[in-house]
This record gives C-alpha cells, sequence and structure tokens, in this order.
C-alpha cells in the first residue's frame, strides 16, 4: 500500500475548473469530485496537501503573504464557507459549492475503511481527537486510526510526535489546529514523513468530537452557519464576521472595479 510515497506530488484532474479570488487559487468542484479527489490521491499514494478557503482564511491570506503562497501551492484547495460564494457573485462570477469538512467527513471516512487506508488525527482540544476516532471506528469497524494527538499538549511534544509519524505513518493524516497554524506545522513536517494526504480541517475535531455544535440544517441551506456561529460564541468571532465578513466583500468589490478577477 502506498509504494510511491514521497515522490511526485498528487495533482487533481486537468479538466477540473480552477478559480481565484484575491489572488488565492481554489478548485471548483462537486461532492463527488472533491471525494473522487481524496481517492485519487490516497490510490496514487503520492504525497499531498488538501485545504480549505472560507472568508476567514482569506482574510488572513491578503495580509499575510507567506499564508498566501502557502495556499497556492497547495495541491487541491476547496471551498469551505458560504461567504466565498458572496464574493464570487461580487466579482461577476458564478458562486460554487461549498464544502464544510464535516458534512462529508464521514465519506472520507468510510472511503478509508473500504480501501484500507490509515488515518491519523492531529490537533483539537484534549480528548476531542479521541472521541472523533472513536466515533468513527464503531461506525465504520474497518477503519484503522494509527495516530492520535491533541493540538495543545501532546503536538508540543515534537520528538515523540516525530517518532511515531516516522515508525508507523497513516495514509490521511487530518490536521486542526487552526488557520494559519495547521499551515505551517504541515509545511514544516510533510515532506519528513511517509504520509500519503495531509489534510487541513480547522475546528472539525470539535464538532464530532468536542464542544462545538452544528447550527441547524437550514441556517446551513441557506448560508447562515456564521451567523449561528456568532449566536455561540459572540465574545471570540464578532470581529471575524461583523469586521471580517463586509470587509471581504469591499475587497471583492474593489478587486471588480479594478479589472482583477472580476469579468472585465
Amino acid at each position: 500500500m502506498n509504494e510511491e510515497k514521497g515522490q511526485s506530488p498528487f495533482r487533481p484532474q486537468a479538466d477540473l475548473e480552477r478559480d481565484r479570488i484575491l489572488g488565492l487559487s481554489f478548485y471548483r468542484l462537486s461532492r463527488p469530485q472533491l471525494l473522487s479527489c481524496f481517492e485519487e490521491a490516497l490510490r496514487n499514494g503520492k504525497q499531498s496537501r488538501f485545504a480549505y478557503l472560507n472568508i476567514a482564511v482569506v482574510n488572513q491570506a491578503f495580509h499575510n503573504r507567506q499564508l498566501s503562497t502557502l495556499l497556492n501551492e497547495t495541491e487541491l484547495v476547496y471551498i469551505d464557507g458560504a461567504g466565498i460564494s458572496w464574493g464570487l457573485r461580487v466579482l461577476g462570477k458564478e458562486p460554487t459549492p461549498r464544502h464544510t469538512g464535516a458534512d462529508f467527513f464521514p465519506d472520507v471516512m468510510r472511503l478509508c475503511a473500504e480501501g484500507g487506508w490509515r488515518v491519523g488525527f492531529l490537533g483539537g482540544h484534549p480528548g476531542s481527537a479521541e472521541k472523533i476516532a472513536e466515533i468513527y471506528r464503531d461506525r465504520f469497524p474497518n477503519l484503522e486510526v494509527t495516530f492520535i494527538r491533541d493540538g495543545f499538549t501532546e503536538a508540543k511534544d515534537e520528538a515523540r510526535v516525530e517518532e511515531d509519524l516516522t515508525k508507523d505513518p497513516p495514509d490521511l493524516l487530518l490536521v486542526g489546529m487552526g488557520v494559519p497554524h495547521q499551515e505551517y506545522w504541515i509545511r514544516d513536517h510533510y515532506k519528513k514523513f511517509e504520509i500519503g494526504v495531509y489534510w487541513s480541517v480547522g475546528a472539525l475535531f470539535e464538532y464530532d468530537g468536542g464542544s462545538l455544535r452544528r447550527c441547524p440544517a437550514w441556517m446551513g441551506r441557506a448560508g447562515l452557519e456564521w451567523l449561528y456561529r456568532l449566536y455561540c460564541e459572540p465574545g471570540r468571532l464578532w470581529k471575524r464576521y461583523l469586521i471580517g465578513n463586509p470587509l471581504f466583500l469591499l475587497r471583492c468589490l474593489s478587486s471588480r472595479l479594478r479589472g482583477r478577477e472580476g469579468t472585465s
């Protein structure tokens, strides 16, 4: 399994549509196309990085050239967040499907269980990674989890993390440390281990395995998950949403008026 790890990286199929928003490249993907990319990357065993874009990520990358460069070097970037579709409309472009990690994560775990690909979890608050691993091992008995470390106390033991990932590397490593820390961690480590796919997942572990609750389904369909998260964590998230969202749309409008990435 995965005998070719460490050779040339996985590249999505040439016929998949790419686009840009505020200087960041991403793929316009349907859910089946996104899952097919996971399967193809895991099957060919070549190292690759998967990451997501939402408004918060784009806003950070706007001022952080290092993060912007990392995202544009990432083999596959998909859209997670309805706000990106707002920005695309402002730019005069067609919106694109959004794929929240918590929504399609069960499909990725099923894919790994059926294909015999091993999974690792790095990140989240203490206990959240263990819980999410337990949930999905119960759901998919063939799922093999070879690595679990939280993103606070255990991730700081760099020597042990590196020893374990060198000794028994998973085929898919989920890294949930928040942006940009997870991208930096992957940049600094992904050439060290025989791991096929590194997947930046943000707060994914906190939903199924931790303290965060998903918004009601109707709010998700309406693109209002951000409003629900603001309601749940106003002290932490008010700047991200009440300042960050309008700022993002203004930047998109400015970009279009200046003839960049718009229709002109």
